[in-house]
C-alpha cells in the first residue's frame, strides 16, 4: 500500500500502520485520510499497470522514445480499482518523462480526462476536445467571446498534440463512448480516436467497465490495432488470488485510523470477499462506510455490526457478479485456440487427419462414383425368380437315383 507521499512496503512484508498522530485529529480528518490517501498496490493492479506502460512507452529512459500511437483498452468490472490504476499510471509517466520535461518546458507527458456521461443524443465530441485542450494549456478553449465550432476545436486539439507531443491521452469512464444509438456510431467514435493516433502519434488509454467489450471487435482494423488489458477481480477458486485478497485486506485494516485495529482478516475476510466479489474498489468503498459509521458512533474499532450495516445488499452483489462472470468468459481463450486459427487459415484439422489416415507408399485408389439410373429402370442382370433353386434340387435327385441304380 502507498500514500501520496510515501512508498509502502511490498505485500510480502508487514504493512505499516497509520501515523499515530491521526488519533488526535477530528473524525473528518481521519476519515479523509483513509478514504482518499490510502492507495492499494496489489497484484492485478500492478500487472495491468505494467502492461499499459510497456504498450505506450519504449523500454529504457527517454520520453522521446515513445511508441507509435496505440489504443489501449483497460477493461474490468465496476469498482475493481481502475481509478487507482490511472493515478499510478500518471505518477509513472511523470517519472518516465522527467528528463524530457526538464529539457523542454513546453512538453506535457499526458492528458488525463474523464469522459462525461452522454446526454440523450449520445456522446458529444465537444465534451472530449475541451478537457484535452485544457490539459494541453490552450488559453482559448473557454473563451466567452464567441462559440467555437467543433471542427475548429478538433483542429486545435490536433495542433496542440503535435506541439506538446504527449505520450498518451488517458480517458477514464471510457465506456460512455459506447452509449450511442447504433453500432455504426460506435465504430465512428473509435475511428475518430484512431485518426488522432495516426496524425499525432499519441496513444489513447481508454479505461472503463465491461461495457467496453464491444470496442474489442467493432471491426477488424481496430481489433488488430488495439491492445486489451484485462483488469480482473480476485477469483475465490484460485488459492493465490485468495492470499492476495487477504494481504490487501490486512494492509487496509492496519491503515484504519481507529483506536483498536479491527480483525478483518482473522474473522471477516470471507464475508468481505462475498460482498465485494473480489473487487478491491468495492472492498475499499465498503470499508470507507464501515469506518465512517464507527467514527460517528465513537467506537474503538470496526465491528461485524458496522460491516453488516454498511454492506451492499445481496441483490446488488448478485447482479454485479452475474455481469462479471458473463464478461470474464470473453477474455478466456479456448485451449485449442491456435489449432482453430490454423484450421480457419486452411490447414486440415488433426481430427480430420485421424478420420482419414494415409499409409506412406500406398496408392490411394480414387473412389468410383456409382452410375446414376433413371427412376423405374431395372438394374443390370436378371432378377431372381426361384428357378435357380428348383434346378439345383432336380439335379441332386438325378444324381441320387443314378447312384442307387
Amino acid at each position: 500500500m502507498k500514500t501520496e507521499d510515501e512508498q509502502q512496503k511490498t505485500l510480502s512484508g508487514v504493512p505499516e500502520p497509520f501515523p499515530p498522530e491521526l488519533l488526535q485529529q477530528p473524525t473528518g480528518a481521519r476519515q479523509e485520510y483513509f478514504e482518499h490517501h490510502c492507495l492499494i498496490e496489489h497484484a492485478h493492479l500492478l500487472e495491468a499497470l505494467e502492461t499499459t506502460v510497456q504498450t505506450i512507452c519504449s523500454p529504457g529512459e527517454g520520453a522521446q522514445l515513445r511508441r507509435l500511437g496505440t489504443m489501449v483498452l483497460v477493461i474490468g468490472p465496476s469498482r475493481v480499482g481502475k481509478t487507482t490504476l490511472i493515478r499510478l499510471l500518471e505518477e509513472r509517466l511523470l517519472v518516465y518523462a522527467k528528463t524530457q520535461m526538464q529539457q523542454d518546458p513546453t512538453y506535457i507527458p499526458f492528458a488525463s480526462i474523464t469522459a462525461p456521461e452522454p446526454g440523450s443524443g449520445g456522446f458529444d465530441w465537444m465534451d472530449y476536445y475541451k478537457p484535452v485542450l485544457r490539459q494541453l494549456g490552450n488559453p482559448f478553449v473557454d473563451s466567452k467571446m464567441a462559440p467555437i465550432r467543433a471542427r475548429v476545436m478538433r483542429e486545435a486539439m490536433v495542433e496542440g498534440l503535435q506541439q506538446r507531443k504527449p505520450l498518451t491521452i488517458i480517458v477514464d469512464e471510457a465506456h460512455h463512448l459506447a452509449k450511442v444509438r447504433s453500432g455504426r456510431r460506435l465504430q465512428d467514435h473509435l475511428d475518430h480516436l484512431k485518426h488522432f493516433e495516426n496524425v499525432t502519434g499519441v496513444s489513447h488509454v481508454l479505461v472503463g467497465t465491461y461495457d467496453m467489450r464491444p470496442f474489442r471487435k467493432v471491426n477488424a482494423q481496430l481489433a488488430c490495432r488495439s491492445v486489451d488489458v484485462h483488469f480482473p477481480r480476485y477469483d475465490l477458486m484460485k488459492e493465490e488470488d485468495c492470499q492476495v485478497f487477504q494481504s490487501v485486506l490486512w494492509a487496509l485494516q492496519r491503515q484504519m485510523p481507529i483506536e483498536e485495529e479491527p480483525q478483518l482478516v482473522e474473522r471477516h475476510w470471507e464475508f468481505l470477499y462475498a460482498r465485494s466479489i473480489g473487487c478491491i474498489g468495492l472492498l475499499k468503498m465498503h470499508l470507507n462506510q464501515a469506518l465512517n459509521l464507527a467514527l460517528v458512533e465513537g467506537a474503538k474499532t470496526v465491528t461485524e455490526t458496522h460491516l453488516r450495516k454498511t454492506a451492499p445488499s445481496d441483490v446488488r452483489v448478485k447482479l454485479a457478479l452475474r455481469t462479471a462472470l458473463e464478461s470474464e468468459a470473453e477474455f478466456v481463450e479456448a485451449r485449442d485456440a491456435d489449432e482453430q486459427l490454423l484450421t480457419l487459415l486452411g490447414r486440415p484439422s488433426p481430427r480430420a487427419s485421424l478420420l482419414s489416415p494415409e499409409v506412406p507408399g500406398q496408392d490411394v485408389q480414387p473412389q468410383t462414383k456409382s452410375k446414376k439410373r433413371r427412376p423405374g429402370k431395372r438394374t443390370e442382370g436378371r432378377d431372381s425368380t426361384g428357378q435357380e433353386r428348383n434346378e439345383e434340387t432336380t439335379n441332386d435327385d438325378i444324381s441320387k437315383e443314378q447312384a442307387a441304380g
